[in-house]
């Protein structure tokens, strides 16, 4: 009898936090600019262009809470969101399409 009350309450606990994070997701626009903004973030660490050793992913990490320090969204509901949306193969691939040409769109400027 307890197992099932145990089984029945993890069920809902585990169905209302699903529908909680969907509620907090970022919406497509605020996802495809947290990637480009990643994506530059990045690459500037990978070219040693942000200085600081390169080794020492937790630097790494303070670069993206700084960056998202300005956002209306932290660095843990972008990661939220990006689980999310990575379950949905379609959508995240065009999240990263749109990404990607709007970090072409940059080069060219």
């Amino acid at each position: 009898m307890y197992k099932r009350i145990l089984i029945l309450m993890l069920f809902f606990s585990c169905s209302q936090a699903d529908e909680k994070s969907k509620n907090n997701l970022l919406s497509e626009s605020e996802m495809i600019e947290a990637l480009v903004e990643i994506n530059l973030l990045e690459s500037a660490y990978k070219l040693n262009l942000i200085e600081g050793p390169n080794n020492d992913s937790t630097i790494l990490l303070d670069y993206y809470h700084a960056l998202f320090a300005s956002k209306r969204y932290s660095y843990e509901e972008f990661q939220n969101s990006f689980s999310s949306y990575s379950r949905q193969p379609k959508k995240m691939q065009e999240l990263l399409d749109s990404s990607l040409k709007r970090i072409q769109i940059l080069e060219i400027d």
